[in-house]
């Protein structure tokens, strides 16, 4: 397995170059951003295994890059900041960070945070539901066929969803619940989770497995294999 690739968004010249060379030793690979705006774009660019981002950034701020890259992926993301305040840390877990370190932070200990991250994020394991197929690390979904396997292919919106009720299966989710633990940092509609149900039953149905996705009238929905 390869050496994971870390990025660093610091503005400060000092801490950040510490940090790199220290992750370096510790045998990362590493990129580097001075703002929020390169940040995001040196993210997209490399899909790194973990970004270590400071909340107060040039361009754009850490809070802001955390909510775009929660938009596009599940990435790790430990949050650093200097307010030592519970609601600076409270935004950043319900922003969707994985982990926050007060500063000023020691390079040791940031270091064995960005290893126990990625031990867990390691033992990630396919979920599956029946025939359904969820694969956490390669954010694939499909679905088992005699023909062989029947690619899903959800949208990223799709793919929350789906992860979210094959993580309990049977369980029946209310629409505003789906919005808090699929997009806690948006402003969607109610009617939005219908429109993205709508097309996953569709992907469902065309691989077989429509009757999957139970959705209760006035309450919710829930994934279950229980009547295939």
């Amino acid at each position: 397995m390869g050496k994971k690739l870390i990025l660093i968004v610091e503005d400060n010249e000092e801490l950040r170059s510490s940090l790199n060379r220290h992750l370096l030793q510790a045998g990362f690979r590493t990129d580097c951003a001075a703002d929020g705006v390169v940040g995001f774009s040196r993210f997209r660019l490399l899909k790194p295994d973990l970004v270590f981002l400071k909340d107060e950034l040039p361009r754009q701020t850490g809070f802001e890059l955390l909510i775009d890259i929660r938009l596009d992926s599940d990435t790790p993301v430990i949050m650093a900041s200097a307010w030592n305040s519970w609601k600076t840390e409270y935004q950043c877990f319900k922003q969707g960070a994985d982990d926050f370190i007060r500063m000023p932070y020691n390079n040791h200990v940031v270091t064995e945070r960005i290893k126990k991250i990625l031990r867990r994020g390691g033992a990630n394991q396919l979920i599956r539901v029946g025939k359904l197929t969820i694969n956490p690390d390669a954010r694939t979904a499909c679905v088992d066929d005699p023909a062989g396997e029947i690619k899903l292919d959800p949208t990223p919106s799709e793919y929350k969803l789906l992860f979210c009720m094959a993580s309990s299966p049977g369980r029946v989710f209310t629409r505003l619940e789906l919005i808090e633990h699929c997009f806690p940092q948006s402003e969607l509609l109610e009617s939005t989770i219908n429109t993205h149900m709508h097309n996953l039953r569709h992907k469902l149905t065309a691989a077989g497995i429509g009757n999957y996705l139970d959705g209760r009238r006035g309450v919710g929905y829930a994934l279950t294999d229980s009547y295939a």
